[in-house]
């Protein structure tokens, strides 16, 4: 008995692991050739939902409003992205004009303060340590001075790199929109074939799978959609009221940092408020602790609210599934093996919490 046991945990781990393998090959090489797809069917999945609402219990016109939700989403979606795009892209090209400036006026006569603050303390120290010191700032100095210089340099390549691809980057848009409309048109008979493909007996479970990737999915991607949202708005209104300039631009930097668990935003506003009291600007100072202050206890606030229990994962455990997904799959990979890890757990969770139920009515 004890023997067969052992057999059949040995297949049942080599069958994991197999599945494991694939879908790491899949998510490797085959997903940023479907990607365009996988998106286009995502938004249908999501536009389904309205679409049913306006055709109601009427099935003739479900085709109709699934056509006219789809259009209305995708021209606002394209009016939101060049009105926006071009407010950002005039805001960066001042940003990055603006970096030199910052330096000369900001940085460097901070560095500087410190320098003198750091030499006085050390006047009776070893001569030799002290030259050391002064080699490795002057250094410092420069490195920063030259990367700041650089960084327009650099960004024109990347833009000129960013124009090279607009191309295929078109390509893609088209056939995420065209698939996008064939996924919404025929959504409930593609969904009928997904679900004929499953194993005979496993349809249950099947379903279940499918309702925890929906759900979860969605929860995930609304919830943290609308923090970074609200984080940005919060971040451009204080930035703005403290007269930092290209306030949308800095507030955009910070709302993808702050995407970064356990970081957030205290890890470049409470470096900044130090350097800004160390500069003797008290009131500035002050205003951008108080704006950090406001933006965490809205967050902690709001946060449990709009994600719930539903895909809550401990902070470590985002950034090891944000760093692996990124290594194997690439940017995408930090938002689909932490989405999968709170897809595992949620339903973990309420496998353990049906369990003593399904038990008592046994």
């Amino acid at each position: 008995m004890n023997t067969e046991k052992k057999r059949k945990f040995i297949i049942d781990a080599a069958f994991y692991v197999l599945i494991i393998c694939l879908v790491l090959i899949i998510c490797k090489y085959l997903l940023p050739i479907l990607l365009p797809f996988i998106i286009s069917f995502l938004l249908a999945s999501i536009l389904v939902i309205p679409a049913r609402k306006i055709a109601g219990n009427n099935s003739k016109i479900r085709r109709v409003s699934a056509l006219f939700v789809g259009i209305v989403f995708f021209a606002l979606l394209f009016w939101g992205i060049v009105s926006l795009g071009v407010s950002l892209i005039e805001w960066f090209l001042g940003f990055l004009e603006f970096m030199p400036k910052l330096y000369q006026e900001e940085i460097l006569p901070l560095l500087n303060y410190l320098y003198l603050e750091i030499s006085e303390r050390m006047t009776f120290a070893d001569p030799e340590l002290t030259a050391k010191i002064n080699s490795v700032f002057q250094n410092f100095v420069s490195n920063i001075g030259n990367y700041i210089s650089s960084v327009s340099m650099n960004a024109v390549k990347a833009i000129s790199s960013g124009i090279a691809g607009i191309p295929g980057l078109i390509i893609k848009l088209i056939l995420m929109i065209i698939s996008c409309f064939f996924f919404l048109l025929d959504y409930d008979k593609i969904m009928e074939f997904l679900g004929s493909l499953a194993p005979k007996g496993k349809e249950k479970q099947v379903e279940t799978i499918k309702w925890y990737v929906k759900n979860t999915l969605l929860v995930y991607i609304r919830s943290y959609s609308l923090l970074f949202l609200m984080t940005y708005v919060e971040l451009s209104l204080g930035l703005q009221i403290l007269g930092i300039p290209y306030a949308p631009i800095i507030g955009l930097m910070i709302s993808i940092f702050d995407i970064l668990p356990v970081l957030g935003t205290g890890g470049i506003l409470l470096p900044w408020t130090v350097i800004l009291l160390g500069m003797g600007k008290i009131s500035m100072g002050i205003g951008m602790f108080v704006t950090y202050l406001v933006i965490t206890v809205i967050r902690n606030i709001m946060e449990p609210k709009l994600v719930g229990k539903q895909i809550g994962l401990h902070p470590l455990a985002t950034l090891i599934s944000l760093y692996v997904g990124l290594k194997i799959v690439g940017i995408w990979g930090m938002l689909i093996f932490p989405t999968s890890l709170a897809v595992l757990s949620s339903m973990r969770k309420e496998i353990q919490e049906a369990s003593p139920l399904t038990e008592k009515e046994s």
